[in-house]
């Protein structure tokens, strides 16, 4: 005789929600923790002048020592990296970060010497590369330049940045018109790069093309407000069980130009992105429960919205313009 099994569900609406919430977020945590095995990076500040910094986060439940790893690049299209800046003696704590400066900070300094503007001096972990040395180091990176998260003394790539090889006379990734003389801009120069929440592991081969905006959100020049700190998948945590109680906005849909954000905890950083996925708005220096974000920027439509928590927690919501 053939076994018969019956499932029966729960006959209450919000104990089925809850179970289908609970079943959602096992899964997306299965998925994302899948991958979140290895440091990767996370953020890329290619500012003005000598305001560079890179970010690397930590997406594991665990410390990691970055004993053996270091920093390189490929300068200007070339298929080959350069000499590598050690990070021996640091560490990440889960689901945390460390960010790399250029070691520029003579206040008297010009030319090569011109130091880091003073808001980045101040979330800097670490400063590396003080001496230009006809620009061999790693962090005197440009818009043209792929950057390297390695160890292994090198032989092995954990994170790429941009792609070696592109050749001589390489200008930089995704063309953003042009200057105010001219020459053609990229989304890879003067530009903020932040990795996109739903990356969850480093390139560990050379791709054979590199789109910036497939793996990062691009931000203007000299944007620091969200180093220091990373939303990624890897620490959002049961988001769909607690989604509802975690932040409230109002009204929704919208009635005016001025959505109300309130948290159970601190808001660390804001960011709302259209149906698309790109970034609409993004403030990253908060700290505080309740805010008020102006929205005439932004057209009708669908928008969601992501609220990070001091604590590191990522939350999600939609509203309607």
């Amino acid at each position: 005789m053939r076994a018969i099994c019956r499932i029966y569900l729960p006959q209450n609406k919000m104990v089925m929600k809850k179970l289908l919430l609970l079943s959602f977020s096992f899964l997306a945590l299965f998925t994302a923790r899948a991958q979140c095995n290895q440091v990767f990076i996370s953020e890329v500040v290619e500012g003005w002048s000598n305001n560079k910094a890179i970010e690397i986060y930590n997406p594991t439940n665990n410390t990691v020592s970055l004993n053996g790893f270091g920093l390189v690049r490929a300068r200007n299209g070339a298929a080959n990296f350069g000499s590598i800046t050690p990070l021996d003696g640091n560490s990440i704590a889960p689901h945390d970060v460390l960010v790399v400066v250029l070691d520029k900070r003579d206040p008297l300094g010009t030319g090569f010497e011109y130091p880091v503007w003073d808001e980045l001096q101040a979330v800097a972990d670490v400063f590396v590369n003080p001496n230009y040395d006809n620009g061999i180091w790693p962090m005197y990176f440009n818009g043209s330049d792929a950057i390297g998260l390695v160890t292994n003394n090198g032989q092995t790539l954990i994170d790429l940045y941009g792609r070696t090889g592109e050749g001589a006379g390489f200008g930089g990734w995704n063309p953003l018109g042009t200057g105010a003389n001219g020459a053609p801009m990229y989304a890879s120069q003067d530009h903020t790069q932040i990795r996109k929440s739903n990356v969850t592991v480093g390139i560990t081969a050379n791709p054979s093309s590199f789109n910036v905006f497939s793996q990062y959100d691009t931000l203007p020049a000299n944007t620091f407000t969200f180093l220091g700190s990373h939303s990624c998948d890897c620490n959002n945590v049961n988001v769909a069980e607690n989604e509802e109680l975690a932040f409230s906005i109002y009204p929704n849909p919208l009635t005016g130009d001025v959505l109300n954000v309130v948290s159970s905890k601190n808001i660390h950083s804001i960011r709302i992105f259209d149906n698309t996925g790109r970034i609409v708005f993004a403030n990253g220096a908060i700290l505080d429960r309740m805010t008020r974000i102006q929205t005439n920027m932004l057209s009708k439509g669908s928008y969601s919205i992501e609220v990070v928590s001091e604590n590191g927690a990522i939350n999600r919501q939609i509203f309607i313009k």
